[in-house]
């Protein structure tokens, strides 16, 4: 049961100087914000536009903590623009003084800090090229997660929440490799236990925000604030990072690039492997069209897969980072990467990218228990031809029968892009059965299915944090977006994986449905079978990771001649996990590890390295070991 200590900001007094309770900050025009009997008004509700206010808390609580949880009533009316909670960072802020200032604080983007944004101004604008694009009128409702000034995601919110007061709750928790957020606000559970890579935890303290426009007004105002924080966070271990390719330019003679790096043993043990992917701004060689890329990797039999499929933007810079963990069983030992985005006829134009990974350390989980990627097996890949009615797709999507089930737990990956006018701009619906064959008492086999459905088609691609770009990037697409990795279709079967059977695994596309148009404005038959649909599909299967080890982080780089380390048999390449029964992550740490093995007066020091995936126990003479180190 983690220790939590509440803080209930709705009772301290918020005043103007930074020795007690809070400060509020006023940016623009208005009488600024207000606070009376624990209720903060951000905004002047005298209806006055160009506002821009602030509400900023001294730090409560010392230190990182492994959680933080906010609940409070908000309540926002319908205009413009918004407002934002931020978990203001005092590393980078200060732990106590005004707010910084946003433009808009609907997009608080902060050094080192999580925000929620909360967006009511985003109106229909049908204009294919221009603006920011909600071209279907969809509600203005709209939930950002922010981290260390940059957008990450929005959402529109299932249930209305304008209007009246509405419960607000924000929990985080430390994860590997970054951190869960869950974002609940009236009816609406906008995120749930979203990951946020590189989000570590850290000391923090609280800011609220809002704003108008010099077209629209709202009301932002916020009470009963708690805050409740966990136990201090330990301090993780530093991740292992490789540069794949650094600003590789491709053009239309050169759409790919290769690389070979040398990754972490399959027995290390990380909890989460992120891959981080960027297209850079390529000036005059910059392709303005939205292009197919991919991040591939060979497997040990020599066989290429996609593990990031994603979209070039219409010319504008991209970032992401995407957890890779199901694909640790590749990411392992000498590995092949190929990075592709181009466009093949386009002379002298492509993309700039770079890509990089990080091996966070911890214990890898799969829905909340200790789980480990030992396979991945193939399942559907390559380009699916639509064809015609009676088989759509069908060239790609042949059943897959009898793959193992003998795992812990499983789960299907699917990514799928469409393409030619019809596969781009028509919604896909898609099945996917999975079929066990079960022993009777009498001997005999029956069969049991189970169908999964889904629809391929992405209606909030406006929300696309890579916006605004050119050309109509804003429009709802088959399952992608310009500028947009693709997200894939997750199935976790479970409950039909019986240990040490077999099954069948069969995805079904079925036919476009162009009932709702007039006939006079259906697509051909030609039309229609001209769409396809690019594939990569496959089963993760995990274990309990018994197998695993604590993975190291401190490299030997070179070792002198005739030295303690030399005699030990320690050779250039190997990694240091411990001395003398303690585990080393630094110099600092093996230093202080030497120091207590001589000061308890031992002539020999006991160690383990990792030469690959092999443990090797050592023994060497205390003192200086001729070794020059670095950490990954």
């Amino acid at each position: 049961m983690p220790f939590l200590i509440p803080i209930l900001l709705g009772f301290l007094p918020c005043l103007t100087t930074t020795n007690q309770g809070c400060d509020l900050a006023q940016f623009g025009s208005g009488a600024g914000a207000s606070v009376a009997e624990g209720t903060y008004r951000l905004l002047d509700v005298e209806g006055s536009f160009a506002q821009s206010n602030a509400v900023a808390f001294r730090r409560q609580v010392e230190g990182a903590r492994e959680t933080a949880n906010l609940k409070a009533e908000l309540r926002v009316l319908e205009g413009g623009d918004g407002g934002a909670i931020v978990f203001l960072s005092t590393a980078d802020y200060g732990v106590q003084g005004p707010a910084p200032f946003a433009p808009e604080w609907t997009a608080p983007n902060f050094a080192g800090s999580l925000a929620v944004g909360i967006d009511v101004h985003n109106p229909k604008d049908e204009d294919p090229f221009r603006g920011h694009g909600n071209y279907q009128g969809l509600p203005q409702r709209e939930v950002s997660l922010h981290f260390d000034g940059r957008e990450l995601v929005k959402r529109v919110t299932e249930t209305e929440f304008r209007g009246d007061w509405a419960a607000l709750e924000i929990s985080m928790r430390g994860v590997p490799g970054g951190s869960e957020v869950s974002v609940t606000i009236g009816e609406s559970k906008v995120y749930d236990a979203y990951f946020v890579a590189g989000m570590l935890p850290y000391e923090s303290r609280l800011v609220m925000g809002a704003s108008t426009l010099g077209d629209a007004a709202t009301e932002f105002d916020v009470r009963g604030v708690q805050l409740t924080y966990g136990e201090v966070a330990e301090t993780p271990r530093p991740a292992i990072h490789f540069q794949v390719f650094n600003h590789v330019l491709t053009d239309n003679s050169k759409t790919a690039f290769q690389a070979e790096v040398e990754l972490p043993p399959a027995n290390w043990e990380f909890g989460r492997v992120i891959l981080t992917l960027q297209i850079h701004d390529g000036g005059d060689s910059w392709d303005e069209w939205d292009r197919n890329g991919t991040v591939s990797v060979w497997d040990d039999e020599g066989n290429k897969h996609t593990i990031v499929p994603f979209i070039t933007s219409y010319r504008t810079e991209c970032f992401w980072q995407v957890d890779v963990t199901a694909f640790r069983p590749w990411l392992a030992g000498k590995t092949k990467f190929e990075v592709a985005a181009g466009t093949g006829f386009y002379k002298n134009l492509g993309f700039m990218m770079s890509v990089d990974l990080d091996f966070h350390h911890g214990k890898p989980e799969l829905a909340g228990e200790h789980r480990a990627p030992f396979q991945v097996i193939p399942l559907w890949e390559g380009t699916a031809n639509y064809g015609s009615d009676d088989a759509p797709f069908g060239n790609v999507f042949q059943p897959i029968l009898g793959v193992p089930s003998t795992s812990e737990a499983a789960r299907i990956v699917t990514f799928v892009t469409g393409h030619s006018q019809i596969g781009e701009f028509t919604p896909s619906s898609r099945s996917l059965q999975v079929q066990t064959g079960a022993t009777n008492v009498d001997g005999s086999k029956k069969s049991e299915s189970s169908y999964f459905n889904n629809t391929l088609w992405k209606t909030d691609c406006y929300l696309n944090p890579n916006r605004p770009q050119g050309g109509t990037w804003k429009y709802s697409r088959a399952g992608w977006a310009p500028g947009d990795v693709v997200s894939p279709w997750v199935i976790d079967p479970n409950r039909y994986f019986p240990m040490g059977e077999t099954v069948d695994l069969s995805y079904v596309s079925e036919p476009y449905d162009f009932s709702d148009l007039p006939e006079a404005d259906r697509p051909d038959a030609g039309t229609i079978g001209a769409a396809n649909q690019v594939v990569s599909s496959y089963l993760v299967l995990y274990d309990k990771g018994e197998g695993l080890v604590p993975a190291p982080v401190l490299r030997v780089t070179s070792v002198t001649g005739n030295s303690s380390a030399a005699n030990a048999g320690i050779l250039a390449g190997d990694y240091l996990a411990s001395y003398n029964g303690n585990a080393i992550d630094s110099v600092d740490q093996l230093t202080a590890a030497k120091a207590a093995a001589i000061e308890a007066g031992r002539k020999m020091a006991k160690i383990v390295v990792y030469r690959g995936a092999e443990r090797l126990d050592l023994e060497m003479a205390t003192g200086q070991m001729g070794v020059a180190l670095s950490a990954r």
